[in-house]
C-alpha cells in the first residue's frame, strides 16, 4: 500500500474507533423494574449514586431495621447528569454511571445487604444489581484504560459547614496525622487509593495525593469548592461529622484486596453546589475539568482517544487552524491562528498518551523539547465555555 494511502486509511480507522466508542457510550443497562441502571461510558470514570432515587414502590416497605437512615442525597442525581454531559462536552466521551432509583426509604446500597434492603426480596435484588453493575462497570473500564481509573461514590452531606467532604477511608483523627505517618504502610493501607499512592506519574506521596497541590481537593478547591482533605484544609478537624467513606467505598476501591481501582466517596455540600439547577451546571462544568485534569496528572489513560470534536474532517497531515503544521523538525510550539488569552492545551502522541500539559500564551503552545516524527494531538481545553478542541498536527 502506498504510504499516502496507509495514512489516509489509518486516519479512517482512528475516526471510526473514535464514533463506534461514542454509540457505545450512551447504552443504558436497567435492572429489574428500572430500580438500578447503569449507562456505560468510555471514560477512566466510573460513578455511583447510591442516595438520590425518588421511586417509592409499595411492594417495597419502608425501611426500619437496625435503626435505618432514610434520608435522600438531594439532586445528587441531577449532579451525576450534568457531570455526565460536562464531560461529554470536554472530552467527547462518557463516564460509567450507576443509579439506585429507589428512594433511599426503600433502599441503601451504601449499607450491607441485611441492613440496606431490610430482607425485603425486591429491595434485595436491586441491592446485588447495583453492586453487580459497579463492578460490572468497573471492569469494562479496567479492560478500555488498564488499572487507570478512577471511582467517585457520590453524596451530599447535610453537615453546617458547607465544603465537600472527600472520603478516602481515612478517619477524621488520621486525617490529622503528619504527612510523614501518612506516608507509612500502616495508613496507606487505609486508604482507597492506595495503588495510586504506590504508582502514580507524577511520583506523589500518599499525603500529596491527599492534600499536595494536585490532590483531588486541591484542585476542587481552586475552582471555588472548598475540600477536606487538601492543601487549603488539610484535615476535617474532629467532631465535625466528616464522611471518611462508607460500604461501597470500602468493597468497589483497592481498600479491597481483590479490587485494584483507586476511588473515593465524594460528599457534596448543598449550598452553592445542590441548591439550584444553575449551581449544579456550574459545578458539574468545574468538576469535569477537575477530574480530567487530576486523571491525566496522576494516571496514565488514554481518554482522548474518543475525542470527537475534532475542528476539521481534513485527512491525516496539514490542518487549519494552527501553524506551521507540519512541524518542521525540532519545533517546539504553535500558534493558533486564534489567539485565545487563556486556558491551557495538552500534547497527546498517536497511541492516546498525554506527554505535555501547559498554559496557552498569547495563542501560543509550546512544550519546550524537540519531539520525534510523527502524528500528534493538539487539545485545547476552552475554559471559559467549557469546550475543547483537538488539532492534528505532524512532526515532520
Amino acid at each position: 500500500m502506498p504510504p499516502a494511502m496507509k495514512k489516509w486509511f489509518c486516519f479512517l480507522l482512528f475516526i471510526s474507533l473514535w464514533i463506534g466508542n461514542f454509540l457505545a457510550a450512551q447504552e443504558i443497562v436497567q435492572g429489574v423494574n428500572g430500580y438500578i441502571s447503569w449507562q456505560k461510558g468510555n471514560l477512566p470514570i466510573v460513578i455511583s449514586v447510591p442516595h438520590g432515587g425518588n421511586l417509592t414502590p409499595a411492594d417495597i416497605p419502608n425501611r426500619t431495621c437496625f435503626d435505618a437512615v432514610t434520608v435522600t442525597d438531594f439532586n445528587t442525581i441531577q449532579v451525576a447528569q450534568q457531570l455526565n454531559q460536562a464531560l461529554f462536552e470536554y472530552t467527547g466521551c462518557y463516564p460509567h454511571i450507576v443509579y439506585c432509583h429507589l428512594k433511599r426509604t426503600k433502599l441503601d446500597c451504601n449499607r450491607n445487604l441485611a441492613e440496606g434492603a431490610c430482607a425485603n426480596p425486591a429491595a434485595s435484588n436491586a441491592w446485588q444489581e447495583f453492586h453487580d453493575f459497579i463492578a460490572m462497570a468497573q471492569d469494562d473500564a479496567l479492560q478500555q484504560h488498564g488499572n487507570n481509573i478512577f471511582f467517585i461514590d457520590l453524596h451530599g452531606h447535610g453537615n453546617n459547614i458547607q465544603r465537600i467532604e472527600l472520603g478516602y477511608l481515612l478517619y477524621d483523627d488520621e486525617l490529622a496525622l503528619a504527612d510523614a505517618l501518612l506516608n507509612t504502610p500502616q495508613y496507606i493501607q487505609y486508604s482507597s487509593i492506595q495503588q495510586l499512592a504506590g504508582n502514580n506519574q507524577t511520583n506523589a506521596s500518599h499525603a500529596q495525593l491527599l492534600r499536595g497541590p494536585t490532590a483531588l481537593g486541591t484542585l476542587l478547591g481552586n475552582k471555588g469548592y472548598p475540600s477536606v482533605p487538601s492543601q487549603q484544609i488539610p484535615a476535617p478537624g474532629l467532631n465535625t461529622n466528616y464522611f471518611s467513606g462508607g460500604y461501597i467505598t470500602a468493597n468497589h476501591t483497592c481498600f479491597n484486596d481483590e479490587n485494584e481501582v483507586n476511588g473515593v466517596q465524594m460528599e457534596l455540600n448543598y449550598t452553592g453546589i445542590r441548591d439550584n439547577a444553575n449551581n449544579i451546571q456550574r459545578f458539574a462544568d468545574s468538576l469535569a475539568l477537575v477530574l480530567t485534569d487530576y486523571i491525566l496528572t496522576h494516571f496514565e489513560t488514554t481518554s482522548i482517544a474518543c475525542h470527537l470534536s475534532v475542528e476539521t474532517t481534513t485527512p491525516y497531515g496539514t490542518q487549519e487552524g494552527v501553524f506551521p503544521n507540519p512541524l518542521p523538525p525540532n519545533t517546539t510550539s504553535v500558534q493558533l491562528q486564534q489567539r485565545l488569552t487563556n486556558g491551557s492545551f495538552s500534547l497527546f502522541n498517536s497511541s492516546g498518551k498525554r506527554i505535555f500539559h501547559g498554559t496557552l500564551v498569547n495563542g501560543k503552545a509550546s512544550w519546550g523539547s524537540s519531539l520525534p516524527g510523527g502524528l500528534y494531538f493538539l487539545v485545547i481545553y476552552h475554559e471559559e465555555h467549557l469546550k475543547s478542541t483537538v488539532y492534528r498536527i505532524v512532526m515532520l
